[in-house]
């Protein structure tokens, strides 16, 4: 997987931990944009929660989809502190959270991939925004694919290909079609590979 070859390749990055912006869920966006943005995601389902490494209870707010908007925050910064200091197991479980309840976390989760200063938090916010197949991200991908960061780059390009598995995801990336041909130029090996496989998939 992308994911895990990222991985890799950040051990040898120094870790940096750096603060998000507080203030509440997609601030950025009124509350009817939000919900057309969203459309269709706001259900999700519970995810359950991993047990504590010494077995006992370990209640985490954000598995459940009672999960009030104060609590997306915290989810956040605790999602930032497990990929800067590369805690595999929680980045998982986080990101099996996210892609449960993609309208609640989606938004901020945007927020990370477009805004957050580490290149390694933006990659794998992307990523998981990718699972979500939200046809209404088409632009934010397309934005995506010139982020400094090749690995915010490939996982874009992957986010765009996921698309072609929802019905009319097809219709809809086409809109990115000259940026992943452009991407398949890519100076980096891993986004021109993801590049080529996104547009296969949109054939």
């Amino acid at each position: 997987m992308l994911l895990v070859s990222v991985s890799a390749l950040w051990l040898r990055h120094r870790h940096h931990h750096l603060q998000i912006a507080d203030g509440p869920v997609g601030e950025d966006e009124g509350g009817d944009k939000k919900k057309d943005r969203w459309q269709g995601f706001e259900a999700g389902h519970d995810v359950p929660a991993p047990p504590a490494a010494d077995g006992g209870a370990q209640p985490r707010d954000w598995y459940s989809k009672e999960v009030t908007p104060d609590r997306v925050p915290a989810a956040m910064e605790a999602w930032r502190t497990a990929i800067l200091e590369k805690r595999r197991e929680e980045v998982l479980d986080l990101d099996g959270a996210f892609a449960g309840l993609p309208a609640t976390y989606g938004p901020a989760l945007l927020r990370l991939a477009e805004t957050d200063p580490d290149e390694r938090v933006r990659a794998f916010s992307v990523r998981v925004l990718g699972k979500m197949k939200n046809l209404a991200l088409v632009d934010d991908f397309r934005r995506l694919l010139e982020d400094r960061s090749e690995f915010v780059r490939g996982n874009a390009a992957w986010a765009l290909g996921e698309l072609a598995k929802r019905p009319g995801g097809r219709e809809a990336a086409e809109g990115a079609f000259d940026e992943l041909r452009q991407a398949e130029s890519d100076p980096a090996t891993a986004v021109r590979v993801a590049a080529t496989n996104a547009l296969k998939a949109l054939q």
